[in-house]
């Protein structure tokens, strides 16, 4: 298979670097792709119940961690830049690594503030199209960066049904509301070149499952090495996947942040970050 070959090629480079921010930062890279090669509904409403659902299962397992244990991600806050910039920058070899990190607490926490951000965002989206009334932010929350000492806290089970509760009622809101917009709505183009609210849908989908399953599926906090060799595994079982799937026209890959690939772009981003990182480390 091309695209297998082509991966392990790069792969081969990237494993002979001594370099552990490059190896981080090329684990995010590999898992990012693994996770926009799990396929989505092409309705971004159908893609928030699948994606509410599967989480879920999650997110009622989360007394099983240790609440004080601080799990480190794949995700770094120099990945986020790349992948979110109008007019990206290479991922270059920088001084260190800004790693998301989550707690049981902050899975929780993460996933219900992401929901009510986009939920409020509808709203404003909507009246930004209709009235040209300009968003007013809505970034009170604390991103995955950011640990509060309530993050560490115990989580008990009546606690965890009390958090499930708001979140069902979260996603249920925001399912309604994405439901009752229009085709023209749910792709306007915000004047400024922000995201259409299709886009957004995605995003949420994708975010809600990273958070939700970030301890399940965590990769163990072993030397940078076995982490980038795990991540590749991880990838490479979703490219045969895809290569049996073929094509379904009610299936769309969506990135992390609601952009939408074929496995070719996907593949390609793979290999042209992990160049940026060796260029960056030579």
């Amino acid at each position: 298979m091309e695209w297998m070959t082509t991966l392990d090629t790069s792969r081969e480079r990237i494993q002979k670097t001594d370099s552990a921010i490059v190896l981080a930062h090329a684990t995010g890279v590999r898992m990012v792709a693994a996770w926009t090669l799990a396929p989505a509904p092409r309705d971004p409403v159908d893609h928030l119940k699948v994606a509410h659902a599967r989480a879920r299962g999650h997110l009622a397992r989360l007394t099983a961690h240790d609440p004080a244990h601080e799990v480190p991600s794949v995700m770094t806050s120099e990945l986020f830049r790349r992948l979110t910039d109008a007019q990206p920058a290479p991922l270059t070899n920088p001084a260190g690594v800004g790693r998301y990190t989550y707690t049981p607490r902050k899975v929780l926490r993460r996933v219900l503030d992401h929901a009510l951000d986009h939920l409020n965002q509808i709203d404003q989206w909507l009246a930004w199209r209709r009235d040209g009334v300009v968003p007013a932010p809505t970034d009170g929350w604390a991103p995955s960066t950011v640990t509060l000492p309530g993050d560490r806290l115990p989580l008990t089970e009546p606690d965890l049904d009390a958090w499930l509760w708001r979140i069902d009622q979260a996603a249920r809101l925001l399912v309604q509301h994405a439901a009752r917009l229009s085709e023209d709505e749910v792709d306007w183009q915000p004047p400024d070149g922000g995201w259409p609210l299709r886009r957004v849908f995605h995003h949420v989908a994708r975010s809600e499952l990273l958070y939700a399953a970030s301890l399940d599926e965590s990769i163990p906090a072993q030397d940078p090495r076995p982490r980038y060799f795990e991540a590749s595994r991880r990838l490479e079982e979703r490219v045969r996947a895809t290569a049996v799937r073929g094509d379904d026209a009610g299936t769309v890959y969506a990135g992390l942040y609601g952009v939408l690939r074929t496995p070719a772009q996907v593949i390609a981003d793979v290999l042209g970050m992990e160049a940026e990182l060796l260029a960056g480390a030579a």
